[in-house]
């Protein structure tokens, strides 16, 4: 049995089309999911959805992913499902996601797993993101078959993995969360690497130009999540391990 355990904050009409596209995708699944979790972290914007696969939670109060993810977790837990899938509500999973994720899972002794992720534009800073690899995983070399981690919207857990390791409710924003999860997880367990399992994220740019502002931003979110990465993990592999790069696996 797999659950897909999504976060989601709606503030716009972009985001609902995202999550509707989103589970579009979902739908279009060689392997359905047994539960898909929605769960709304306090979102100032009112929607329907459309899909009634879904089986939305709506918090009161606005607490981050991590605490939203969490929540999510509880709810496949008490159904006992063993593979826990986690996206984001702007992405776009590949028909095959869940089918390799889970077969992954299934066939190897890895705790977790991280698939291939995609940038969805065609701008200049789309195609940066590919090549700096910024929601992709780090290899761990040489052998690049198991990661040091990855970003949780391309992400996959054990159920006795997920037991023994929640995310950290301390990270207020999506930015560093994933990385702690991953070296918590580390200490104990390992990260493989699907090739296969391939998803599209959307950076939302409309060009190059308007879109420079909202690529500044997330790095300085990403940077304002150090500290608190830091604090919990004072060894840091950064020499021992490479970023996925997109350009060599397609």
């Amino acid at each position: 049995m797999s659950a897909l355990i999504i976060p989601c904050y709606i503030k716009s009409k972009w985001d609902i089309d995202c999550l509707n596209r989103l589970f579009d995708s979902v739908q279009s699944q060689t392997k359905r999911f047994d539960k898909v979790y929605l769960i709304d972290d306090a979102s100032p914007l009112k929607y329907e959805l459309r899909h009634d696969f879904v089986e939305q939670i709506m918090l009161i109060e606005n607490g981050g992913p991590a605490k939203a993810r969490n929540v999510g977790i509880d709810k496949a837990l008490a159904l006992n499902i063993e593979h826990l899938l986690f996206t984001d509500h702007d992405c776009i999973l590949d028909k095959e996601w869940n089918e390799q994720i889970t077969s992954f899972l299934c066939r190897t002794d890895f705790a977790a797993v991280g698939g291939m992720t995609y940038a969805w534009g065609k701008t200049i800073l789309d195609y940066y993101h590919e090549i700096n690899g910024t929601l992709a995983g780090k290899w761990l070399l040489p052998e690049r078959k198991e990661l040091w981690y990855m970003p949780s919207l391309n992400f996959g857990m054990k159920k006795f993995a997920a037991e023994e390791f929640p995310f950290d409710e301390r990270f207020p924003t999506a930015a560093g969360e994933d990385v702690d999860l991953c070296l918590r997880l580390r200490s104990k367990y390992k990260i493989g690497f699907c090739p296969t399992a391939k998803l599209w994220h959307d950076y939302g740019y409309k060009n190059s130009i308007s879109g420079f502002s909202k690529f500044i931003k997330l790095f300085k979110k990403y940077k304002s999540s150090s500290a608190t990465v830091y604090e919990g993990h004072t060894v840091l592999m950064w020499d021992s391990s490479e970023s996925i790069y997109n350009g060599n696996m397609t």
